[in-house]
């Protein structure tokens, strides 16, 4: 039997997950996003600068998530560190996280999973200071690729907008790992001469694929830093963007990566 969470730490797991709610909502009219929707990557890219300091935070974080999940670009994880750094500095919360988690692997920054701690302490993660800054930064790490492989490779539809939200228990010195709650999955169309509809995916098996998947995808740990007391983590799996992940220049438009190759200003960080 699971135990009961903590009313306090529901709230504040919930609290994450409600501020990634709006986030997804803010980002749903984002000039970029709907050029990427439409599979115009020529405006997308015209409206996010290269240098990096340049961009506010909502552009800066778009920018990152783009070049590190190759939506519209070529992947280059190091050069989408710089603009989830820029974005963070600005306040974004999702961006703060994602900077966290590269800090964890050791793209675009030194690998330090007590830095990516530290930085995912910031954004809210473990305010109560329950893990080491070590173990909170390798299960920030863990949860981050895991939230990028689900919205990568789930089909559209997997989840319903606005339906609730992924949250989950892990124990990094066990490396076990507990679903409390995951959004409404969709429904695929019924057969015709059927009213039938199934389930587009299975939601449990597709987070915990994800999460092995992730740990077995993160620098390994040293497992004598790992603390025996669990998190609570909500995981980001709003496709709000990744919708357009099969977009591609249209017109005989110069592809998104290069524009960004050569002309791109780090943070100094």
């Amino acid at each position: 039997m699971h135990k009961r969470w903590p009313g306090n730490l529901l709230m504040i797991a919930l609290g994450c997950a409600v501020t990634a709610f709006a986030s997804a909502t803010a980002l749903s009219s984002n000039p970029v996003v709907i050029a990427v929707r439409r599979g115009d990557c020529v405006a997308a890219v015209k409206l996010l600068n290269p240098d990096v300091a340049s961009n506010d935070d909502q552009s800066a974080f778009l920018a990152g998530r783009m070049l590190d999940e190759g939506i519209c670009v070529q992947k280059n994880p190091v050069a989408a560190a710089h603009f989830l750094a820029r974005a963070a500095d600005l306040g974004d919360h999702d961006a703060a996280l994602d900077y966290a988690a590269k800090v964890g692997l050791g793209e675009g920054a030194d690998q330090s999973y007590d830095r990516a701690g530290e930085l995912c302490r910031a954004a809210g993660i473990d305010a109560q200071a329950r893990l080491s800054r070590y173990s909170l930064g390798y299960a920030c790490t863990v949860r981050s690729v895991a939230g990028q492989l689900l919205r990568e490779t789930l089909p559209r539809g997997a989840f319903r907008p606005s339906s609730g939200v992924a949250l989950v228990e892990f124990t990094p010195a066990s490396a076990q790992l507990r679903i409390r709650t995951t959004p409404q999955v969709g429904l695929s169309d019924a057969p015709t001469g059927s009213n039938l509809r199934t389930p587009v995916v299975n939601a449990q098996q597709e987070i915990e694929k994800a999460w092995r998947d992730a740990i077995a995808a993160v620098p390994k740990p040293n497992a004598a830093q790992l603390d025996s007391q669990a998190i609570e983590l909500p995981l980001d799996v709003d496709m709000t963007l990744e919708v357009g992940r099969d977009s591609r220049p249209k017109n005989g438009g110069q592809p998104f990566g290069s524009l960004f190759q050569g002309e791109m200003r780090p943070m100094g960080q």
